[in-house]
């Protein structure tokens, strides 16, 4: 194991250790605070704001990492204020515009009480796709990996904070008084106040919008709900097409994703920029919908570059991280050999390794010179774990409105279009917009295109319908470092994996940091996950060639423990 250059002025403590995966500490801090266009909340408000409850900033360190980010130091270059791994300010000198902003801010919001203010708080990818770690008092960071992040909890405190604020003289106050001058007049203060409680609405209907009857717990969001909420329901101005968000995932680890042919759990998207603008709109970029494009339908907050940047310039780059044997412990000789040989036997036929040139199976070669890591892709009959995600993915259908217009052909009478339709109908209207806005023409932007989309052809582009009902499964390179398991995360460790999913604990607690040889997180302490409930079931992957292997009688019989334990030992070292 080599680390790599010294942390950057940004990073935490020098007691964290950091893993060899191919960025420099500037491209780390490039990867944690690059904007890709996220505004949820005015910069200088959220650095004034406390906690509901008492007079502790919303921001503080303690705060934050109980929500599960990682706090970092100040750093003059990428982050002055010492906000937390994947909290952004976007400040582009461009003013976005209230009409873009409206459909978030909602029909009754009042242009008056808009936000004089041209930065926000927003948040990037690494606040869900990095993750600390810990192990004999020591920190190791893993960038890419699947953060312990507890959104929903943020989200719902970060609301109840600015609504204490404003009902709350006190508090009114000093947030005034933080927020730019602390000599605020009271006309001027009354001002502030009449537009933080406009936002508050604002933040309590994203609340709503996305409160589900399963709650998420740290490491886990359901996404595509949310989206697929802000598009249809919010976006569309259609308040029946909202649905609840209730089938969350794990935050998916990120190295090797831009290689993949296809990319979500289910293998619903082949184009980078397509995935990554769809990402940002997640997490709070803006969307313009409704009208016409003459009137502005598809501007959007979003950063092109940036998102193309953070895609091709530092996770394109990012590597597995390979088992810290210094920290953890040396591989055992005789387990790794009789795990090898099991996992060439059982698992390779989905999740493949390195041939001895160094690649997985790959596509052909396209004509563009490019291969793609080839995944494979299993119903759920096969793969037998919990659908809710699927289901709801492929079940969801909503009324058009003002997409119509953009939606292929034979949805242009629909009453109702699969939900999935008019998400895609948006992101392209956002690219395609801010393709045009680049000023480029002719070949010069077919070629930007073409780059944007990862030198990928239309057969990688545009998913086959058959995926969106599946389970994707891709290599396990650095798959000690991404527990919980399975989407949905509902299995501890790889231990727990590789047994019948009868066997499998039917509760366990999900937020402690330290790490555990089983190859999990130790379960005794934070957000209790109950694995009965739809969405959260630990089923599946179970059975023929999962959690058993053929006798010496030629019939299927579970893994003894030994061979669980070389199972596992094996899995450390796939990089």
């Amino acid at each position: 194991m080599h680390n790599p250059p010294e942390p950057a002025n940004g990073d935490t403590a020098p007691d964290v250790l950091y893993l060899e995966q191919g960025l420099t500490a500037d491209d780390r801090q490039a990867f944690y605070y690059l904007t890709q266009g996220s505004q949820l909340i005015p910069y200088f408000w959220f650095l004034a704001l406390e906690q509901a409850k008492g007079e502790a900033l919303f921001r503080s360190d303690q705060h934050m990492q109980q929500l599960g980010y990682i706090p970092q130091k100040p750093d003059n270059d990428r982050n002055p204020d010492g906000l937390p791994i994947g909290f952004a300010k976007d400040d582009d000198p461009a003013p976005v515009s209230y009409a873009m902003k409206k459909e978030f801010l909602g029909p009754n919001y009042k242009r008056e009480n808009y936000p004089p203010e041209d930065a926000w708080l927003g948040l990037t990818c690494a606040a869900c796709h990095t993750v600390e770690m810990t192990s004999k008092g020591r920190s190791i960071r893993i960038d890419g990996g699947p953060a312990f992040a507890d959104h929903e909890s943020f989200i719902e405190q970060l609301a109840e904070a600015l609504s204490a604020t404003h009902s709350d003289p006190e508090k009114m106050t000093r947030f005034a008084h933080r927020v730019r001058d602390p000599n605020w007049s009271q006309g001027e203060q009354d001002a502030l106040k009449a537009s933080l409680v406009a936002y508050s609405g604002v933040l309590d209907h994203l609340v709503e919008q996305n409160r589900s009857d399963l709650r998420y717990g740290f490491g886990r969001l359901d996404a595509f709900g949310a989206i697929l909420n802000r598009i249809c329901a919010t976006g569309l101005e259609i308040p029946e097409n909202q649905r609840m968000a209730n089938a969350p995932v794990s935050f998916p680890f990120l190295w090797s994703t831009p290689q993949l042919d296809w990319v979500q759990y289910n293998g619903s998207v082949g184009s980078p920029i397509a995935r990554n603008m769809g990402e940002v709109l997640g997490v709070f970029a803006h969307l313009k919908v409704t009208g016409t494009p003459e009137t502005g339908q598809f501007n959007s907050t979003a950063r092109l570059e940036n998102l193309d940047r953070l895609d091709h310039q530092y996770v394109a780059e990012l590597k597995a991280p390979a088992w810290p044997t210094e920290q953890f412990g040396a591989f055992d000789a005789t387990k790794l050999e009789r795990g090898k040989k099991l996992y060439a036997q059982h698992c390779t036929g989905c999740h493949s390794v390195r041939a001895a040139n160094g690649n997985f199976p790959m596509t052909p070669v396209n004509e563009f010179g490019e291969q793609f890591i080839l995944t494979t892709s299993h119903p759920l009959s096969r793969i037998g774990t919990d659908p809710q995600m699927v289901q709801n993915f492929i079940t969801r259908r909503a009324k058009p409105g003002a997409l119509r217009k953009s939606l292929p052909e034979e949805f242009h009478d629909a009453d109702d279009v699969p939900a999935i339709v008019l998400l895609k109908a948006a992101v392209k209207g956002a690219i395609t917009l801010k393709l045009a806005k680049t000023g480029l023409q002719g070949d010069a932007l077919k070629e930007y295109a073409i780059k944007l989309n990862g030198l990928r052809t239309a057969s990688l582009i545009d998913p086959p319908r058959s995926n969106l009902a599946t389970y994707k499964a891709r290599p396990l390179n650095g798959i000690w470092a991404t527990a919980p398991f399975l989407h949905n995360g509902s299995v501890p460790n790889l231990y727990q994996l590789l047994l019948p999913d009868n066997q499998r604990v039917k509760t366990f607690s999900v937020g402690s940091r330290e790490f555990d040889q089983s190859v999990g997180y130790r379960t005794d302490a934070g957000f209790e996950f109950k694995t009965h409930l739809p969405g959260n079931l630990n089923t599946g992957h179970s059975g023929p060639d999962f959690t058993q292997t053929k006798g010496e009688d030629g019939n299927y019989r579970d893994f003894t423990d030994d061979e669980r334990w070389a199972l596992v030992e094996y899995m450390k070292t796939l990089n």
